[in-house]
């Protein structure tokens, strides 16, 4: 394909989320709507099959890179009790509950898979809303970040979880295919480890260089880019691959530096993963099957907010707390997608 004729299909692609997302936020809805709209409006007039399913798993993995700069195990040590409790106890009762409802429509794998994708809340939509609401030093926002922190390191098992269940999967042996991702998962950690806190500080030891602001953007998306491929060439998930070097570079030696200066392509990230995802939307089937959609939506809506207000409550959280943020959290997140 022309290169020339991509750069034309993702600037429209670019400049009509920008629109719709500008649109979203005068009728003072969350940009990632006009993104997702832009997706399925210009997507289906400019690209191919290959490339929509090419430009979804990349934009998962950029999206997947960027939450993995703004991990922090750290963060996560800190909220302690309510991260390792209550964000397990919450996947746990999800996955479990959803599975036990859908296992007689649908066989055990995807009923666990559908309980994995239920589970998770998006840590965009959610950290954003809580931000714009001064709210990510209250009780609730406290509590969210808890959960969401556990969620995002959930999300190695998770896809490794799913991956067990694809067909690929079932001819070989599950034993070897287990022990094939894990070591795959761990050279790249090891490799992405070496570089970023051996190779890379040697090279930029000298302190005009490690100011430098064009060498740690580079290095950055060196390292998303590079993670996602190699992944990919290892045939394990690309997104997984981008996660674990997104938070293996946010806790090196340039990760406040790399999170002040990757702002501008945080933001080309997360919109090409909400376009991609738009992309794949079939608005007609939508519209036909739109009461089936809005009881799933409804079911998943009511089912989140009381488990995680029950986990609330287990962790002694008042009752408003507990129910706000069951209702902060009872979405679908990008990390299902």
């Amino acid at each position: 394909m022309d290169i020339w004729f991509v750069v034309m299909e993702l600037v429209l692609l670019l400049g009509g989320a920008f629109m719709m997302g500008a649109l979203a936020q005068r009728l003072g809805q969350s940009p990632i709507i006009g993104y997702l709209l832009a997706g399925t409006i210009v997507g289906p007039l400019l690209f191919n099959t290959t490339f929509v399913n090419q430009a979804s798993e990349l934009g998962v993995a950029l999206l997947l890179f960027s939450i993995g700069l703004e991990f922090s195990f750290k963060q996560l040590m800190k909220m302690g009790r309510m991260a390792f409790g209550g964000g397990t106890l919450q996947l746990v009762l999800t996955i479990l509950t959803v599975s036990l409802i859908t296992v007689n429509m649908f066989d055990l794998p995807r009923a666990l898979t559908l309980g994995a994708i239920v589970a998770m809340s998006s840590t965009t939509i959610v950290l954003r809303l809580l931000v714009d609401r001064v709210e990510i030093d209250s009780v609730k926002g406290r509590t969210c970040l808890a959960i969401l922190l556990l969620q995002d390191i959930a999300i190695v098992p998770l896809v490794l979880m799913v991956s067990f269940f694809t067909p690929a999967a079932a001819e070989m042996n599950i034993g070897l295919h287990i022990l094939k991702v894990i070591l795959s998962v761990i050279g790249l950690a090891v490799v992405f480890y070496l570089l970023l806190y051996h190779l890379a500080p040697a090279l930029l030891s000298e302190a005009k260089l490690f100011a430098n602001r064009e060498l740690t953007v580079l290095l950055s998306i060196t390292v998303g880019f590079g993670a996602a491929w190699a992944a990919h060439k290892l045939h394990i998930s690309p997104a997984l691959g981008a996660f674990v070097a997104g938070m293996l570079l946010g806790e090196s030696p340039f990760a406040t530096q790399i999170r002040s200066d990757i702002g501008s392509m945080r933001i080309i990230m997360v919109t090409l993963f909400f376009a991609s995802v738009g992309m794949q939307a079939k608005p007609m089937w939508f519209i036909k099957h739109l009461h089936w959609v809005a009881l799933a939506s409804v079911t998943v809506l009511i089912l989140k907010t009381g488990i995680i207000y029950i986990v609330g409550r287990l962790f002694r959280l008042e009752n408003r707390q507990a129910l706000a943020t069951g209702i902060t959290l009872s979405q679908i997140g990008e990390f299902s997608f």
